[in-house]
C-alpha cells in the first residue's frame, strides 16, 4: 500500500470528503500535529505529499524524504514550497493550476462590493433596530464607472476581469508582463507601474504571488500613494499587506474600508491590528475554498497521483516544476 502524507490538519468531516477521491491501493497519512516537527519526523515514511500552504517543504524535511515520488500541491500558492530544494532532490511537482480561481474571483467581487456598500455596518445597524435609510445610503457607493486596480494578472485576475465587465468600470493592472492589447481593449483595461496604480484606483485588489519583491508591498509609503477614502481588497497572500499601516490607514480615512480574506499570520492572533476596526470586513482564507472548488482541488489532486504512479501523468499536460 503507497502512502500519501495530507499536510493540512482537517477536520473529520472533511476527512470523509478527501477520503472519496483516495484510489484504490494508496492510504493517507495525517501529521500527528500541525508543526514542522512532525513533518520530519513522519515524511520518511510518505511515497507522495498532498502539500498545503502553511508547513514548510523545504531541505531538511526533503532531506528526511527516502522514499519520496512525486509532491501535489492541494491548492496553488508555492510560498511554502522550496522550490530549489525540490529541484536540487530532482522531486516533481505539481500544482493544478486554476482550480479555485473561480471560487477566489468571486470572494474577491464579493469583498469589494460589501466594502462599497459598508455591509458589516448596515448589516449590524439593521439588526440593532438603526433604520436611518438615507443616512446609512448615503455612505455607500456603486461599482459602476470606479476605477479598480489590479495587482497581479494571473489566472484568478484574469477571471475577475470577466466578472468585473457588466459593472462598466476602468481597470489599471500592473502586472510583471503586459496581457495581450486584444484582452485589454476588450475589458478597459490599461498596463501602469504600481504608483500610476495605486493613485489612481478607487478600488485596489491584490492578487499577486508572494515573494521578495512583494512582501510587504502595500505599506506606510504604498498607502500613502492611494487616494483619500480608496478600498483595499487582498485575497493573495497576507503578508504582502502589512495589518498595522492597514489599520492606521483605515483609523485616518486614507482608506474607507478594507476587504481581507488573507493574513500576515493565521490564524489571526489576538493582538491582530485589524481585528476591533469596524471598517475592514476579515475572512478566514476561504476565498479558495467552497464545496465546489475543494472536490475539484481533491479530485484532480488525487487524479494526479494516480496517473503519476502509473506513468501516464504527462498526458493531461499538468502544471509542472522541475
Amino acid at each position: 500500500m503507497k502512502t500519501i502524507l495530507v499536510l493540512n490538519s482537517y477536520s473529520q468531516t472533511v476527512i470523509r470528503l478527501i477520503k472519496k477521491y483516495v484510489p484504490d491501493g494508496f492510504e493517507l497519512m495525517f501529521l500527528e500535529e500541525s508543526s514542522q516537527q512532525a513533518l520530519e519526523r513522519q515524511v520518511g515514511n510518505a511515497d507522495y505529499i498532498l502539500a498545503g500552504g502553511r508547513l514548510k517543504l523545504n531541505k531538511d524535511v526533503l532531506d528526511r524524504a527516502d522514499n519520496l515520488k512525486m509532491i501535489q500541491r492541494s491548492g496553488v500558492g508555492l510560498d511554502a514550497l522550496d522550490l530549489e530544494a525540490i529541484k536540487e532532490k530532482g522531486i516533481p511537482l505539481y500544482v493544478n493550476r486554476g482550480v479555485n480561481s473561480e471560487s477566489v474571483a468571486e470572494h474577491a467581487l464579493l469583498l469589494l462590493l460589501a466594502c462599497l456598500r459598508r455591509l458589516p455596518i448596515v448589516n449590524s445597524n439593521t439588526k440593532n433596530g438603526i433604520w436611518k435609510k438615507q443616512d446609512q445610503g448615503v455612505l455607500t457607493g456603486e461599482l459602476r464607472g470606479r476605477t479598480v486596480g489590479i495587482i497581479g494578472m494571473g489566472n484568478i485576475a484574469t477571471v475577475l476581469v470577466g466578472l468585473l465587465k457588466p459593472f462598466h468600470v476602468n481597470i489599471l493592472y500592473n502586472n510583471l508582463t503586459q496581457v495581450e492589447r486584444e484582452f485589454e481593449s476588450e475589458n478597459n483595461m490599461k498596463f501602469v507601474c504600481l504608483d500610476e496604480l495605486l493613485a489612481n484606483s478607487d478600488i485596489v485588489t491584490i492578487h499577486c504571488s508572494l515573494n521578495q519583491r512583494t512582501r510587504n508591498l502595500i505599506n506606510d509609503e504604498s498607502l500613502a500613494m492611494m487616494k483619500d477614502g480608496a478600498i483595499l481588497v487582498n485575497t493573495a497572500r497576507g503578508e504582502i499587506v502589512d495589518p498595522v499601516a492597514v489599520s492606521n490607514a483605515l483609523k485616518s480615512g486614507k482608506l474607507a474600508y478594507a476587504g481581507l480574506d488573507v493574513h500576515a499570520k493565521e490564524p489571526i492572533p489576538d493582538d491582530y491590528p485589524l481585528k476591533y476596526d469596524e471598517n475592514v470586513i476579515l475572512t478566514p482564507h476561504i476565498a479558495g475554498v467552497t464545496a465546489d472548488s475543494f472536490n475539484a482541488m481533491m479530485h484532480d489532486a488525487f487524479r494526479n497521483i494516480k496517473l503519476f504512479d502509473q506513468g501516464q501523468l504527462e498526458e493531461i499536460e499538468p502544471y509542472r516544476y522541475l
